[in-house]
């Protein structure tokens, strides 16, 4: 059974990320989550890929979450 870290567990474990940097590689589809009602988490396992393999460049973060979903699934 996968272990869910909240946001801020979350970032204290990717060596003290902000969580509004968390929060934005979500938005852009980087990061996979589990979502409870209105609450966010990300598993052990995601936090470990992440370690492990780093996020991508945000770059300039102009989009909102709602048109990087539509580029996304319009690449689909």
């Amino acid at each position: 059974m996968a272990v869910l870290l909240s946001l801020d567990k979350a970032a204290d474990a990717l060596g003290g990320i902000s969580i509004w940097t968390l929060r934005k590689h979500i938005a852009v589809g980087n990061t996979k989550v589990t979502r409870i009602g209105r609450r966010v988490f990300l598993t052990t396992e995601e936090v470990e890929r992440i370690r492990r393999d780093g996020l991508p460049t945000l770059g300039q973060f102009h989009k909102s979450a709602h048109e990087s979903e539509v580029e996304r699934r319009n690449q689909l």
